[in-house]
């Protein structure tokens, strides 16, 4: 069984890394080497550091500090910075790791390329900037989470994002 989650980890697509509370890589698995450009000889025993852009340096911090208390951080998306130094969008969970009697040593963190879709996401959101119809989308509640300048021009008011509940085709049949 032991045999088996280390093959998972070893051949997962994703990056695989484990670290000590004070930020030194421990384990690098292939998707690392394949997602950094760092092979696992280059980062074992390195700061996690040599991957944080400098602009960014506080999130290790704050992760760190938040791992400490048992935190774990799902999903959060961030940039990091690979070997040739061109930086990769990533979505970041992070776990606590603890020795047999419970206590934090350290973090398992797992990374993932979303490059693709950030790319996707911000091509979207220029066409719909870019016509001419007022477009704009709700979560599930309907709160407004994205409008584009038609519909501003359509509805005379900017709604505050992710709280405004309304619908501009609405305010064009009940004028108050």
């Amino acid at each position: 069984a032991l045999a088996q989650a280390a093959a998972i980890v070893e051949f997962s697509d994703d990056a695989i890394i484990s670290k000590d509370l004070s930020g030194t890589v421990l384990s690098w698995n292939r998707g690392a080497e394949c997602l950094f450009g760092y092979t696992a000889e280059e980062m074992i025993g390195q700061p996690v550091h040599r991957l944080i852009p400098q602009d960014r340096c506080h999130e290790e911090t704050e992760i760190l500090e938040r791992l400490r208390h048992g935190n774990r951080i799902d999903h959060y998306e961030t940039l990091r910075k690979r070997k040739d130094g061109t930086l990769v969008d990533i979505s970041l969970t992070v776990s606590p790791l603890k020795d047999r009697s419970g206590r934090i040593i350290g973090a398992s963190k797992i990374a993932r390329d979303i490059s693709l879709w950030k790319r996707t996401e911000r091509r979207f959101r220029e066409l719909v900037e870019a016509l001419p119809a007022a477009v704009y989308t709700t979560d599930a509640e309907g709160r407004i989470t994205h409008y584009n300048q038609a519909a501003l021009e359509l509805w005379g008011c900017r709604p505050q994002l992710d709280e405004a509940r309304w619908c501009g085709s609405w305010s064009l049949f009940r004028p108050d």
